[in-house]
């Protein structure tokens, strides 16, 4: 019973001292000490500290993470990307798919030779066709892509066209355009090779014509005589 009462007595006195202690914070007598919050809790174990790392970092390691992932991606596809031997420019007013143009760059490759050397024959078909009354940003892409390819492609000397799209080049200088001599019609061989099981042939009526290389910027390139005389042989193999 002492005891008991011992314990109550020493209670009332821890009570007592607690109220005079909070007495002189509020007077400012006795510094409070930081709030709860402010006090930092510094973590201990493995998964405390993982927590707080992850709740700080998150983002950042998100942000890293895709980054790299996309930078993996991007220099997969550099080193996957073969240097094309030729180019071939389809230029068009009615579009083609990339499915066709692939037909295209096989049957092109079946006649063409490994100027680069690397022991594999690759011919890029660069797809600029388009529906000439669709819109105008895109009408002006495609062609502001196409003198691009005109101006600085040296690899670039064989162009596909249909009769609409020919008189595009034809109207581009007062010499009566950027090739030599007149576009001739692709063979029904070529034809036959580019026709897709989804999507049947291609235009009727379509030709191929070759740059004409002298008295033009192209003329100083370093390489464009391989580039020329195989573009040539070509065009005389398909006539």
């Amino acid at each position: 019973m002492d005891n008991k009462k011992n314990d109550i007595i020493e209670e009332q006195r821890r009570a007592r001292e607690e109220f005079l202690k909070l007495k002189k914070m509020q007077k400012g007598e006795l510094d409070a000490g930081p709030k709860p919050s402010e006090v930092a809790i510094v973590p201990t174990t493995p998964k405390e500290k993982w927590d707080n790392f992850w709740f700080q970092y998150k983002w950042v390691v998100i942000a890293l993470v895709a980054s790299f992932v996309v930078l993996s991606i991007l220099i997969a596809q550099c080193a996957s990307r073969k240097d094309p031997d030729l180019e071939i420019v389809y230029f068009s007013y009615t579009p083609v798919l990339d499915q066709q143009t692939a037909l295209i760059s096989e049957y092109f490759e079946g006649i063409t030779k490994d100027i680069n050397d690397d022991g594999e024959v690759v011919v890029q078909v660069v797809n600029c066709s388009f529906q000439n009354n669709n819109n105008i940003q895109y009408r002006n892409s495609i062609l502001s892509k196409l003198q691009a390819i005109i101006a600085t492609d040296q690899k670039a000397l064989l162009f596909i066209t249909d009769n609409k799209s020919i008189e595009y080049f034809n109207n581009l200088n007062a010499d009566g355009g950027i090739f030599d001599g007149d576009p001739i019609p692709l063979s029904e061989e070529f034809y036959k090779a580019t026709e897709s099981k989804d999507f049947g042939p291609l235009t009727a009526k379509l030709s191929i014509s070759i740059r004409r290389v002298s008295d033009t910027l192209l003329e100083e390139k370093k390489d464009i005589g391989k580039y020329y005389d195989e573009s040539k042989r070509i065009l005389n193999l398909v006539s």
